[in-house]
Order: structure tokens, then C-alpha cells, then sequence
């Protein structure tokens, strides 16, 4: 009835829905080892992900980002919408946000973590210079 290459599309179609499905990123550190790396799950079984030195960081900083999406319909309405999210970054030895290692969706959340990652990293809070 079907042929051998429609079932193999099938098959191919299957994994990569899979895939996308099953696959998510973050951030894992390890305190005994003194790493961190931002890694990639696939399927939900396997992580990969270089491990990087907490070394090379010599503090963390709260940073807020700011996004802005806007869209125009064809009658030239335009519509905005602005959000702002919190993130925890490693700062490197340049004093420069380098790694962020978590969101948070407000200021006391992400000034409530940043002093978690503080204790728990035994480093300084680094203030974001603008």
C-alpha cells in the first residue's frame, strides 16, 4: 500500500518531532568540582555541554533586559508590547556580564537569587555599569 520511502519519511518525521519535543537546555554547576556548563538534553536522556571553570568568573551581577516586539497590520495599526526580565550573569575578570546562569521575572526574585548565587558561589555582587 505505502512505499518503502514514505515510510521512511514517516520514521524521519517521528524523530525529528521527537527531538523537538524532547529536547531542552540550562545551566548545571557543580560546587565539588567548581565548574559550570550550559548544556543541551536530547530526547530527555543525554546532556552535552563543555564544562567551563568557575575561575574564570570573579563574581555575579543582576542585569535587567529589556525586550520590545512590535507588529504592524496592514491597515498601519501598530501594536507594542515591552517586557522586561531579570538575569543572573557570571562576570568575568574584565568586569563584563558573561554568563548567565538564570531569569527571573522581577527585580526582588532576581536580586533574592543573586544573592543565593552570591552565598552558594562564594563570590561578590558585581552592580551592572551603563
Amino acid at each position: 500500500m505505502y512505499g518503502n520511502g514514505a515510510i521512511i519519511r514517516g520514521i524521519l518525521v517521528v524523530l525529528f518531532a521527537a527531538l523537538v519535543v524532547f529536547m531542552f537546555s540550562g545551566i548545571e554547576i557543580d560546587t565539588e568540582k567548581y565548574e559550570v556548563r550550559q548544556y543541551n538534553k536530547w530526547f530527555g536522556l543525554f546532556k552535552t555541554g563543555k564544562w567551563k571553570s568557575l575561575r574564570a568568573y570573579i563574581g555575579v551581577t543582576l542585569v535587567p533586559i529589556t525586550t520590545r516586539e512590535s507588529m504592524a497590520s496592514w491597515s498601519n495599526r501598530v501594536t507594542s508590547n515591552k517586557k522586561t526580565d531579570y538575569r543572573i550573569y557570571l562576570v568575568n575578570k574584565a568586569r563584563k556580564p558573561a554568563f548567565a546562569i538564570k531569569t527571573c521575572p522581577t527585580h526582588e526574585k532576581g536580586q533574592n537569587s543573586l544573592d543565593e548565587f552570591s552565598i552558594w558561589l562564594k563570590v561578590p555582587v558585581f552592580s551592572v555599569k551603563r
